[in-house]
């Protein structure tokens, strides 16, 4: 059993095509949660863009003087 475990950690072979597909896929999902329509980040950057438009719209002085 050691010398499995060894011969295991010791294995240097490069990755093969169903852990490239692995890691294909799983790049995939994260870039489909971030920048989805309702996504992490787009939600937050229209959160963000409107706290700006509203500090914008809020802080305007009337031109009556």
């Amino acid at each position: 059993m050691k010398s499995k475990i060894k011969q295991f950690i010791s294995d240097e072979s490069g990755v093969t095509a169903i852990e490239y597909g692995i890691l294909a896929a799983a790049m995939a999902a994260a870039i489909g949660v971030i920048f989805g329509a309702d996504g992490v980040f787009v939600t937050a950057l229209k959160e963000r863009f409107a706290a700006i438009a509203d500090q914008i719209t809020n802080t305007a002085t009337p031109s009556g003087d």
